[in-house]
């Protein structure tokens, strides 16, 4: 049986009974699981490699596919397609449809991996001449806002990105005044690192992989008092 058909079902409509469809009661979620998953004496952790299914990891725990069901709900995963970690390849493709550019800035950390403004030194083809200092700019290729704190030259200026961030192929504009344009030729990061929209993404993915995995001499116990709760 599969996770969801231990749901009760539901109607769900968006006009007031006109139409509806019968879907599972996903946020009918159960309590019990939380005195397994809050003592360490009855959990592990795991953590999934690349490519593993709920299914995948339920067979290799419990010897048995059909209980990826238990490893959802003891990790209160709602939705196993995005709750769960992507593979590389799907997580490249989500990326993609996500983002503009993956390769544009995301935004700035410090060396501990703590998010910072960005303090960047950017150039052009000298195209810089109708910013001064203190201006706000904005990125209208990509995500990206900033002030600038110093200007050495109609080519050359720095700034403070306080959200997303520049790469070279950007191009900037005046937050007072959109028509006022510029075309970013190189970046260099005088502090903070500059962290990608992918690496970015990468890194959330990666924090999904840790998962708390129910000890099986406990499995037996929870599929009834399960079963028992979800149909009351």
């Amino acid at each position: 049986m599969s996770y969801f058909n231990k749901f009760p079902k539901t109607v769900y409509t968006l006009d007031e009974y006109k139409t509806g469809q019968i879907t599972p009661e996903i946020f009918r979620r159960t309590k019990f699981l939380t005195e397994f998953t809050d003592n360490f004496a009855f959990f592990d952790e795991y953590d999934i490699e690349d490519g593993e299914t709920p299914e995948i990891v339920a067979d290799l725990v419990y010897n048995d596919p059909t209980l990826h069901w238990i490893i959802l709900q003891a990790n209160e995963i709602i939705d196993p397609r995005f709750d769960w970690p992507l593979d590389s390849n799907n997580l490249k493709r989500f990326a993609e449809g996500k983002y503009a550019n993956v390769s544009a800035v995301h935004h700035y950390e410090d060396a501990s991996g703590n998010i910072v403004n960005g303090n960047v030194t950017i150039t052009s083809s000298s195209e810089f001449g109708s910013f001064n200092v203190g201006d706000i700019i904005t990125n209208t290729t990509n995500t990206g806002n900033a002030f600038v704190t110093a200007k050495d030259s109609s080519s050359s200026m720095n700034v403070t990105a306080y959200n997303g961030g520049f790469v070279s192929g950007d191009v900037i504009a005046l937050a007072s005044n959109s028509q006022i344009r510029a075309n970013v030729s190189s970046t260099t990061a005088i502090t903070g690192t500059a962290v990608s929209n992918l690496a970015y993404e990468v890194i959330e993915n990666e924090t999904k992989r840790r998962i708390r995995i129910i000890k099986p001499q406990a499995i037996a116990e929870i599929i009834n008092e399960f079963e028992s709760t979800i149909n009351r």
